[in-house]
């Protein structure tokens, strides 16, 4: 009996990386994933075409800070970081409230909810899943497309990115916030409920304390994949040092491609330190 279960066990997971290994072969079949190409001769010497004309980085003062400040490099990495943080806290205050309303934990389960009637129960679940789903829809377009649609609607510009950035960011931070809280220790929030607070209360006093530093992490985390996102959305108009990128590839002007794209990797490498000693700071 001891030696089948870890024999049914084995035979369980060689199925398991049999059926991945398919999956892998046939996804690569349908993206026609070709290895080869990359060490062709020709791509060999397109690829360092396109390199060395990109060196050495454009440095100028004219292309730095142009003619005004707005319209120079500096200006659209400052702008980017101001996307990227003015979008993060838009979605963190729209994501509080919605994980309290999609979390099953505050709105219809658990110990909050012993004796309580079918009535409220039935209310609960939905408003629970009708804010799931909102939940969903926001984060499942991805912030390109948010980009464009704020951009048709409101014109050029970085007011278009932030609200791309916090509608999706909205999604992906609720969805969060509310699988913490529905993971959150029950006995805990009961005993709040039982010395007589509120709902309210016993979710804000047993609950929220015990996800705080979570919630605090991964908020920042999200903000470093926001300053990602916000240099890309200038492809579509909604300003920041994506727009910079647009102009230098339609223009083949590659030196100053290269200047922008090396300023995106320090703008990325300063907020990864930051983040990090933020995080640290939580812990």
């Amino acid at each position: 009996m001891g030696e089948h279960a870890p024999s049914s066990h084995r035979r369980r997971w060689q199925g398991r990386l049999v059926a991945g290994a398919v999956c892998l072969v046939v996804s690569g079949w349908i993206v026609s994933f070709d290895p080869a190409k990359l060490v062709a001769p020709t791509a060999r010497q397109q690829l360092l075409a396109f390199v060395q004309s990109g060196f050495p980085p454009d440095l100028s003062r004219s292309y730095l800070v142009s003619r005004t400040v707005r319209d120079g490099l500096l200006w659209a990495i400052v702008e980017t970081l101001a996307i990227s943080i003015v979008g993060t806290g838009l979605a963190v205050c729209c994501a509080v409230p919605a994980s309290l309303l999609s979390a099953s934990s505050v709105t219809h389960e658990g110990p909050l909810y012993v004796g309580a009637s079918q009535r409220r129960l039935v209310s609960g679940r939905l408003v629970h899943t009708g804010v799931r789903w909102l939940l969903s829809f926001c984060r499942a377009v991805p912030e390109i497309v948010w980009g464009v649609l704020f951009v048709t609607a409101l014109g050029l510009g970085p007011f278009a990115g932030v609200l791309a950035l916090a509608v999706h960011n909205t999604g992906v931070l609720g969805k969060l916030f509310a699988d913490f809280l529905e993971e959150t220790d029950p006995l805990t929030t009961e005993a709040v409920a039982t010395v007589g607070a509120s709902r309210l209360q016993a979710v804000c006093h047993g609950m929220v304390p015990q996800i705080t530093a979570t919630v605090a992490s991964y908020t920042v985390y999200r903000w470093e994949c926001t300053i990602r996102s916000a240099a890309v959305l200038g492809f579509v108009g909604a300003g920041g040092i994506g727009y910079h990128l647009l102009l230098t590839v339609q223009r083949l002007q590659y030196q100053r491609l290269t200047t922008a794209i090396i300023a995106v990797f320090g703008l990325v490498l300063w907020s990864d330190w930051l983040a990090s000693r933020v995080r640290a700071s939580l812990g």
